[in-house]
């Protein structure tokens, strides 16, 4: 059994150990009961070095209790509530990361100064400074909304004055965004996209489901005519249940991806290149860097080049859904199939579904004029 000697030295606590056979070790905390800042084996008690004192500076500021009447100390409440334990754990991270930013940029502002609506102005300019990466900088402001309203629901500020601040990422104006049969032959063809992710690519076209159904997707949830899951992702503070129909094509390619290798215990549909479940982070780094490989993009009406998206996959199946042979599905039984409003599947229709159908009518009729003229000829 150790026996132990506890000394203090200029208020930090020096524990040595002794064990019989073994080399004597000195353990160095900030201070009793403190954390543990550096561990020595052998020799006599250790000297304070000036690495200790930092440490021991550092710990201590990180000791200070927070004002909880500052962003910090909502911060921390907001940490601690049922509402941050209800979030999924992908969406903890997300947002524990716009938290810390906020928490960089406005810790020790008071939370009596959040109740000025002047207060909005600077939240802009923050957010402006951040738009060399706008998605970054809306979900930053969109954490700083919940937060403050976190902050209105418990009496702790008057008004949320970060509510209503206009994003900057164009990601709602992604309707007209797809991948054509141009982009998936290029995507299957390339030699930086590997066989795992163009399986990712295949099954949102076949399916429609989001990033987070696509990963988690297993085959026990693969019935005879229909996909059966509860959606990840929660619509209007519900978890939809996904109902998708397994139409011809998806079931040649469920049976090719039956035929993956994959490591003993791994359900899921979808595996990556080592045969193990993909992770969000995991997926959305490949699928990105493999996007600029390959240079998949869609220029608006303005001339702006833009990455195309996973997500945008969605709008690829939605055209499947609206063009299969003897479906006839109406705008509003896609919406629901897909977690959608039937405007955002019109305006699919509109750009990929019914134009097509009038340029192809177009040239029909040009032909048979042609035709015609030959013959009069």
């Amino acid at each position: 059994m150790a026996a132990k000697r506890t000394t203090g030295v200029d208020g930090v606590h020096i524990v040595t150990a002794r064990k019989p056979g073994k080399p004597v070790r000195h353990y160095i905390y900030a201070w009793r009961g403190g954390p543990r800042i550096r561990t020595v084996e052998g020799g006599e008690k250790p000297s304070i070095t000036q690495d200790d004192v930092k440490a021991i500076a550092a710990a201590l500021e990180a000791a200070k209790p927070v004002p909880k009447d500052t962003i910090s100390g909502l911060a921390n409440a907001y940490r601690r509530s049922p509402e941050w334990q209800a979030l999924e754990p992908s969406t903890r991270d997300t947002s524990g990361r716009a938290l810390d930013k906020i928490e960089a940029k406005w810790a020790q502002v008071p939370l009596r100064l959040w109740c000025d609506p002047r207060m909005v102005t600077q939240v802009v300019k923050w957010r402006d400074d951040m738009a060399h990466t706008p998605r970054a900088a809306d979900i930053a402001v969109g954490q700083l909304t919940r937060l403050l309203e976190f902050g209105r629901l418990r009496g702790q500020v008057t008004v949320n004055i970060a509510s209503g601040i206009p994003t900057l990422y164009r990601n709602a104006q992604r309707a007209e965004i797809i991948w054509t049969e141009g982009d998936f032959a290029i995507w299957n063809s390339h030699d930086k996209v590997n066989q795992a992710l163009r399986d990712v690519a295949a099954l949102a076209a076949h399916t429609g489901l989001r990033r987070a159904d696509l990963i988690g997707l297993t085959w026990s949830e693969i019935g005879d005519v229909a996909i059966t899951r509860i959606a990840r992702k929660k619509s209007r503070g519900k978890r939809r249940r996904v109902v998708m129909p397994i139409l011809p094509t998806l079931q040649l390619l469920l049976a090719d991806l039956r035929t993956r290798k994959r490591k003993d215990g791994v359900d899921t549909v979808l595996v990556t290149s080592h045969g193990t479940a993909w992770s969000g982070n995991g997926l959305s780094g490949s699928f990105g860097k493999a996007i600029r490989e390959t240079d998949l993009h869609h220029i608006d009406g303005d001339g702006e080049k833009r990455w195309k998206h996973l997500h945008d996959i969605r709008g690829t199946f939605a055209t499947k859904l609206m063009t299969a042979p003897g479906l006839n599905l109406t705008d509003k039984e896609i919406a629901n199939l897909m977690g959608w409003t039937p405007e955002q599947v019109s305006e699919i229709r509109t750009h990929y579904v019914d134009d097509t159908a009038i340029v192809v009518a177009l040239g029909e009729r040009l032909a048979q004029a042609a035709v015609k003229r030959t013959v009069k000829r």
